[in-house]
């Protein structure tokens, strides 16, 4: 998501604080702390030739960045639920949709009372 639309900074001081769920493949090789997608992961396994370093190219791990996102979040006293799907890769809504739709559907019906 481009941050000129999407800005995630601050997300932990939204008011009021609806529940949060999380759905992702559990094997998603895209959104993934070491994805085949992310070149300078690819770089720090060697992958990527002249790859500058750590320092200069950091790997984004986005699923601890997401976790670490929704822990400040409860923190700040907002739920969220994080539902990995085993067997599923970076589509869990066309991988597995009957349980998709369930953990949804479950999620919207507490969430409305």
């Amino acid at each position: 998501m481009a941050p000129t639309y999407f800005r995630i900074e601050g997300f932990e001081r939204i008011s009021p604080k609806p529940p949060v769920l999380w759905i992702r493949g559990a094997d998603d090789v895209i959104v993934s702390d070491t994805s085949l997608y992310d070149l300078a992961y690819l770089g720090s396994i060697g992958a990527v030739p002249g790859w500058p370093g750590p320092d200069a190219c950091p790997p984004q791990p986005m699923v601890g960045q997401t976790r670490s996102v929704l822990d400040a979040y409860r923190k700040a006293g907002g739920k969220y639920t994080e539902l990995a799907i085993p067997g599923s890769g970076h589509g869990p809504h066309l991988d597995h949709p009957a349980e998709f739709r369930e953990a949804l559907l479950t999620h919207l019906r507490s969430a409305i009372g």
